[in-house]
This record gives C-alpha cells, sequence and structure tokens, in this order.
C-alpha cells in the first residue's frame, strides 16, 4: 500500500513538471484584437517614419527619385551712386579749423600764465583761471565742429577724422577726390570694402566709408558713403548718378530642381526618400532662383541627398488626406 501511494504522488508531481514547462516554453497564441494589434499601430503611429507609400502607388502617381547636386552661387548686388555737394563740408572744415586755432592759442595762454604764476606771481589768480575757463570753452566749440561733421553727413565720413576733413575739401576743390553716397535696394554694402562705380570709361573704384547721415526720400532706405580718390573723381560732377554692381562673394550650397519644391502652411519644403517607401518632409528656408532651380545656401539638404523631384504634390495630397486638401 506504502509502495502505491508513492507511486501515484511521482505521477502527479511528473504530470504538474510537464505542465509547467509547457506554459513557460510554448508561446501563447496571438489575439486579433488584443495587445498585438495595439502594438502594431504604435510602431506605425510611431513619430519620425514619415510618409509611407508603396512601389505601385509611387510608379501610378509618377513619383521619381533623384539625387540632390552640389551647387555654388555667386550673388550680385545692384544700386546706384550719386556724387554729393562738398561745399556745407568746406563751411564745416573752417569752423574746425577756426576752433583748433583757438584751442592752441588758449593752451599757449594757459600754460604762460601758469609758468609766471609758479615763478613771482606777478599774474593773478584770476588770470589763469579764467585762460583756463577759456580752453575748456574752446574745446567745446572744436568737440562740437567735429560732430556736425558726422552729423550733418553721417558716421561713415568721421573714419576720414576731423583732421583730415580740411585736406578732403582742399583735394575735392581740386578734383583729387569725390565723396559719393550709395544706395543698394538688397541691402547696405558691407562697410570698410571697396566697390566699382560706374561703367566702362566711367568706372572707378570707390572705398566705402560708412552710413550716411538720411535716408534716401525715394528708397526710404539707409546709405552709404564711399569715397573716391585720383583722376576718376574729376568726372564724378555733384549730381550725376553712377550704377553699382556688388559681388557678394561665392558660396556652396545645394540645387533643388523646380518640380522638387511644394510650398505650403507657409513655408516650402521637399520630400526626402527614406528608403522603403517612406518619405520626409525637409523644411528649406531662403533660396535664390537660378536658371536651372533653386540655390539653398546651408539648407538640411546635403549633395547626393535622395529627393523627389516628380510627384511631390501628390505626395502632399496623401500626407494630408482628402478633407485636407479640399479644405485648401
Amino acid at each position: 500500500m506504502k509502495v502505491w501511494v508513492a507511486g501515484g504522488w511521482a505521477l502527479g508531481g511528473a504530470l504538474l513538471g510537464a505542465a509547467l514547462v509547457w506554459t513557460l516554453v510554448v508561446p501563447k497564441a496571438p489575439d486579433p484584437d488584443g495587445g498585438d494589434k495595439a502594438a502594431s499601430a504604435e510602431k506605425a503611429e510611431k513619430p519620425g517614419q514619415g510618409l509611407v507609400v508603396d512601389a505601385r502607388t509611387q510608379a501610378q502617381a509618377g513619383i521619381r527619385i533623384a539625387p540632390v547636386t552640389a551647387a555654388r552661387s555667386t550673388a550680385a548686388r545692384s544700386g546706384f551712386a550719386r556724387a554729393i555737394d562738398l561745399s556745407p563740408l568746406a563751411a564745416l572744415a573752417s569752423d574746425a579749423e577756426t576752433a583748433r586755432a583757438a584751442v592752441a592759442a588758449s593752451q599757449k595762454e594757459v600754460t604762460r600764465l601758469t609758468a609766471l604764476t609758479a615763478q613771482d606771481q606777478s599774474a593773478a589768480p584770476k588770470d589763469l583761471e579764467a585762460a583756463q575757463a577759456q580752453l575748456v570753452s574752446d574745446r567745446s566749440k572744436l568737440t562740437l565742429a567735429c560732430q556736425k561733421i558726422g552729423l550733418d553727413f553721417g558716421a561713415g565720413l568721421m573714419r576720414v577724422g576731423c583732421d583730415g576733413i580740411t585736406g578732403l575739401a582742399r583735394d575735392a576743390a581740386q578734383g583729387r577726390a569725390a565723396l559719393v553716397r550709395i544706395d543698394m535696394t538688397e541691402g547696405l554694402p558691407p562697410s570698410g570694402g571697396t566697390l566699382t562705380i560706374g561703367e566702362g570709361t566711367d568706372a572707378a573704384v570707390a572705398q566705402i566709408l560708412g552710413p550716411a547721415a538720411n535716408a534716401d526720400p525715394q528708397l526710404q532706405a539707409a546709405g552709404m558713403l564711399a569715397l573716391v580718390r585720383g583722376p576718376a573723381a574729376a568726372r564724378l560732377a555733384v549730381g550725376r548718378v553712377l550704377p553699382v554692381h556688388l559681388a557678394a562673394g561665392a558660396s556652396t550650397g545645394v540645387l533643388v530642381p523646380r518640380s522638387a519644391l511644394v510650398r505650403a502652411d507657409g513655408g516650402q519644403f521637399v520630400y526626402r526618400a527614406l528608403g522603403g517607401g517612406r518619405f520626409a518632409r525637409v523644411a528649406l528656408d531662403g533660396g535664390a532662383p537660378l536658371d536651372s532651380g533653386w540655390f539653398f545656401a546651408g539648407s538640411a539638404l546635403k549633395p547626393g541627398d535622395p529627393i523627389v523631384v516628380s510627384g511631390a504634390t501628390t505626395l502632399l495630397g496623401l500626407e494630408r488626406g482628402p478633407q485636407q486638401a479640399g479644405d485648401d
């Protein structure tokens, strides 16, 4: 009897162990309405995967992919230059010279009275104080005369310096220098550089000084002052207008075909192919039109990136769906 009970307990333990192993090893059949479906939906909705379009739909929509090419652009800006009348500048230069002479005379008087006072007290202290006050007044007048040059003509002219204004006015009177104002519709040229004004025999190299004081009454835009020296200055009659062309320098970037650009939602973008039938938007800022497409410098695209060059608007419709496309 004891042997039979022991055998029964052994058989029951073996069956229980087999059931436990079956539970752990054999996988559970997937529930069609359970967690596996939720996991698949979560994976499909995972952000960053972009729009997925199968090969058949791509062929029907005429979607064509090509690598974006590298490009180099040399942008140029245009404007005009107008010679400025320097008669008011000559008057300001005269005021500065008068103030400078007064400062020199006052400085000498203060030095003389200081020496006399230190030696034998032959000069009254009040005379020395009056001379010092006059020196302060004359220096203030010189400072005002120099500042008025910048206020009337612009901060750019102050690069010549208050001491050099007299020489500039003299050279302008002799036809060896000319001051011109530069106005450009695409923005101001950089300060401190050079540019070419005029064309052909009228071409001259001008040194850019800096901002002008007043805005152009027609363009309502700020201008720059430039200085022309040499024989070319004699041909710049006051009020004469000459064209200006400024090369902004070469920049590298990518060339995007016009058919690849999509404009929507207040911006412009292209579709980049990610492989496996997936496409993602790539936003592009700025850009300059060229004969063969649009040039983008410093964009999110790199040369060789595959982009959609045909059928991009179809992808936009597929991405938005019929309801959003109808709203637009």
